[in-house]
């Protein structure tokens, strides 16, 4: 079923993936001007990159796009779509309060952060992972408020996983101090 022109301003671009028919391929997820969350896989990171090359777009994230959408019918999920046409334009997690839940990480920053700081620890894991809990204790977590945005693997949900989220974004704004009162 085919859609019509939809503005989506993207959140989330996941970590890119090989593939048979592009050389990377990545997952986008953001929000339409309606405020329904949408997938879009594929995206050819190839074409992200061309855009940011071509001064289209500064980021992979928050820029607003314009392109056709399929709905996939491959995907249960509804928010999941394919692009047709590109047009670019100029333009710990929550439940019971204690609980803890491991999670895989899709999401491409905290994946470029990983693979900088294991080059700079000379290819040694325990000291790269360090860093990046570093990076986020020392730094995010004093100055901003984070925000995890989580999406689901089909092969989990076929498999009725008891928990099948990953973290496929983060959103970290600046902390607002509200002022006294009195």
């Amino acid at each position: 079923m085919s859609m019509a022109k939809k503005k989506v301003l993207i959140t989330v671009t996941t970590y890119p993936l090989p593939s048979r028919s592009y050389d990377e391929l990545v997952c986008t997820a953001g929000v339409l001007e309606t405020g329904e969350w949408i997938r879009i896989y594929p995206v050819p990171l190839q074409f992200l990159r061309g855009l940011r090359k071509n001064g289209k777009i500064e980021t992979f994230k928050y820029n607003w796009i314009e392109l056709e959408l399929n709905k996939r019918t491959d995907d249960f999920r509804p928010e999941s779509h394919s692009p047709t046409n590109y047009d670019f334009k100029d333009i710990v997690t929550l439940g019971k309060i204690g609980t803890e839940s491991r999670l895989m990480i899709e999401d491409w920053e905290i994946g470029a952060l990983y693979w900088n700081c294991l080059k700079g620890a000379e290819g040694n894991e325990k000291i790269a992972l360090e860093k990046v809990r570093e990076k986020y204790e020392q730094e995010f977590l004093k100055e901003k408020d984070i925000y995890l945005f989580l999406g689901t693997t089909r092969e989990w949900h076929m498999r009725r996983a008891k928990n099948p989220f990953v973290i496929i974004g983060v959103f970290y704004p600046k902390r607002e101090i509200q002022a006294k009162l009195f």
